[in-house]
């Protein structure tokens, strides 16, 4: 079971949230305010987000709602992720309903509940548009084929290729990614990610990404980046990066 890559997966999706979806207007009504939680989910702040979103005034588009649902999610927390985002599934706000679907579809995912997990995605990218209709296709596709459901999952992956290379080939893959920190501490892990920030950028990855481990009972925070094929790869990656590094397999 792929959790880590789906982890990241949710994290892409939120970083595409856009200020018009979940900001507010100004007292002037010349700019949008991007609220804090978001600016906490972007950051990977997760714990931060969700209180965040938590102490937020209830607003009609619910977008304080999904972050706090994605945020649980980004930390492995599903059940509780789920209670914030079901009454999200039949929003009347197009974005909202669609990515709540797909956080949900990618919990059922991870619970190996692929006919269900399937649907929401496909919900999803009924609901989307753009690159993000593609992004819920082709793992709606991924899921359907799963349940044994081939003419479904032909559908939706036709569905994704319509969206062209930038919607599927871009999206992460691989079962191998480059570790450049363990930390017993969040915000140590966060300073890693600052540290390491621009080596990524210069050598063509998205920003590290702090995922929490258990070690026995302990929590732990790593800092990872990329997905690979390979060890190999994963190794010659790592070569751009200051300090101890690691390849982990995430599967």
């Amino acid at each position: 079971m792929r959790s880590i890559s789906k982890l990241l997966i949710l994290a892409t999706f939120a970083a595409l949230t856009l200020p018009t979806l979940v900001g507010c207007q100004s007292s002037r009504g010349a700019s949008t305010v991007t609220p804090s939680y978001v600016s906490l989910y972007r950051a990977g702040e997760y714990e931060q987000a969700y209180e965040a979103a938590k102490a937020f005034p209830t607003t009609y588009h619910g977008s304080e709602r999904l972050i706090a649902g994605m945020s649980l999610a980004a930390q492995g927390n599903d059940q509780e992720a789920k209670t914030w985002l079901q009454p999200l599934m039949h929003s009347s706000d197009r974005e909202i309903r669609g990515r709540a679907q797909a956080t949900m579809g990618l919990i059922l995912a991870k619970e190996r509940s692929h006919k269900d997990a399937a649907q929401h995605l496909d919900n999803a990218s009924n609901a989307l548009s753009g690159p993000l209709k593609g992004w819920a296709a082709h793992y709606g596709a991924r899921e359907y084929e799963k349940s044994g459901d081939q003419l479904r999952a032909g559908r939706m992956r036709s569905v994704a290729n319509l969206r062209g290379p930038a919607t599927t080939a871009s999206l992460p893959s691989g079962d191998f990614t480059v570790q450049l920190g363990s930390f017993s501490s969040r915000s140590r892990a966060q300073s890693r990610v600052r540290d390491t920030a621009p080596a990524a950028v210069n050598a063509g990855y998205e920003k590290p990404r702090v995922e929490m481990t258990m070690s026995g009972s302990r929590p732990l925070y790593a800092v990872r980046v990329g997905h690979f094929q390979s060890p190999e790869a994963a190794k010659a990656a790592s070569a751009n990066f200051p300090g101890d590094t690691a390849v982990i397999r995430m599967n």
